[in-house]
């Protein structure tokens, strides 16, 4: 039976934020079954760049090669080119790639006549960008974040739902173009007809509960419907950061033969590329997975603690060890990448001071920020609706929120002094 993809993407900048340092793969790669979402890293134009390198490189890709080597690749050029150019040190991405795949094929005359079977998506990912899959109407995550949170989840020590509100839910611990080797997870889901798969950046799912994306994934009758609802939910959502979606459905010979067209055209690139007329399923390899794809259950969750084992308490507390073990060994690298581009505001000496990195609540009491800039602003210069974000240490993703509410400061205090 022959498979048919029908998808569409859109990224959007966000109410907070001016610069849009997502990007995003609909199929227009050499590849046409695959797709991406690249969520850049470093503040001003760095991230930009960082995520456009990540998915050019992806567009080079050709279909039986390899989908985790090009990852790979993106991140020795993320590097190569941040060494080149001292405005782009830091930078770095998040990366989830899908690639659609069969084990056999037969073709006949045109893309479209050519019958598949043995579908598969090999889904790759690094960082914290997510991949989902809709069936039966269940929504299923099929990716694991990168990051100290997703961590303690693993380890049993947070719930999935605490972990969503967790203050620590975007402290990364793997991205491209933080070290010269990078780790790239890799899962392979079959693939059957009316499968609906959502790749999205943060700027989604930290705005939009899960329940929520999986009420309106069900509720749209094509991609383009259900990416647009999960955009405008972010921006409804307050839109504190970039959000991408692509949305991918997967349908069969009949229902796509019924189907009338959306439009006659499609608008390119970040407002809606996709592949309108379907593209079918032709990539003659079947990648190899490394791990199952899916919730991530702990193991010992809803058993009472007096009635396991001597040796599930053992495992239990080595996987909890492992777990902080790494938290800690990511928050001691000097180089940590999500860190590096955030800042906020504090108090020192009764003045207000730009800080780059992050505050010590935040690091479970390491050191991980320095000074940037000393503002001249005095602390009763400082209007209470001021006083609490720089109080609390509210973190900005880039130098420029943090320069933008610092120059605000400044011209309300030059406004007052005129009065």
């Amino acid at each position: 039976m022959a498979l048919y993809l029908d998808t569409f993407g859109s990224t959007n900048a966000g109410k907070v934020r001016k610069n849009n340092e997502d990007s995003l793969l609909t199929g227009e790669g050499r590849d046409e079954a695959l797709f991406a979402v690249a969520d850049g890293i470093g503040g001003f134009e760095a991230g930009e760049v960082a995520s456009r390198i990540a998915i050019s490189v992806l567009e080079e890709l050709e279909p039986g090669d390899s989908l985790e080597e090009a990852v790979r690749e993106a991140n020795r050029r993320i590097l190569a080119a941040a060494r080149g150019d001292e405005k782009l040190s830091g930078m770095g991405t998040t990366i989830v790639a899908a690639r659609f795949s069969v084990g056999d094929r037969a073709a006949s005359t045109g893309a479209s006549s050519r019958t598949s079977t043995g579908a598969s998506a090999e889904i790759s990912h690094v960082g914290d960008s997510r991949a989902y899959l809709l069936r039966g109407g269940e929504l299923a995550p099929v990716t694991e974040d990168h990051s100290l949170v997703a961590e303690l989840v693993r380890s049993g020590d947070l719930t999935r739902e605490q972990a969503s509100d967790h203050p620590q839910k975007n402290l990364i611990t793997r991205a491209l173009g933080a070290e010269d080797q990078v780790q790239v997870d890799t899962a392979v889901l079959p693939i059957e007809p009316a499968d609906r798969l959502l790749l999205c950046s943060d700027g989604l799912t930290d705005m939009v509960p899960e329940a929520k994306i999986g009420e309106l994934l069900l509720a749209a009758s094509n991609p383009e419907d259900a990416t647009h609802a999960l955009v405008k939910a972010a921006l409804d959502a307050g839109g504190a950061d970039n959000v991408t979606v692509v949305v991918i459905d997967v349908k069969g010979a009949e229902e796509r033969a019924g189907e009338r067209p959306r439009s006659d055209t499609q608008e390119m690139r970040n407002l809606s590329q996709g592949l309108a007329e379907g593209t079918v399923l032709d990539s003659p390899r079947r990648p190899r997975g490394r791990r199952r794809a899916g919730r991530h259950t702990p193991a010992a969750k809803g058993r009472p603690r007096n009635k396991r084992s001597a040796p599930v308490r053992l495992l239990a507390w080595i996987v909890r060890a492992l777990a902080a073990l790494m938290v800690l060994a990511a928050l001691a690298s000097p180089f940590y990448l999500w860190g590096s581009s955030r800042y906020f505001l504090g108090f020192d000496s009764g003045e207000v001071v730009i800080y780059r990195g992050l505050p010590e609540e935040y690091t479970l009491g390491y050191t991980l920020n320095e000074e940037f800039r000393r503002t001249d602003l005095r602390e009763p210069e400082v209007g209470e609706a001021y006083r609490d974000p720089i109080d609390t240490h509210k973190l900005y993703s880039s130098r420029e929120d943090a320069e933008r509410v610092v120059r605000d400061l400044e011209d309300r205090e030059t406004e007052r002094e005129r009065r």
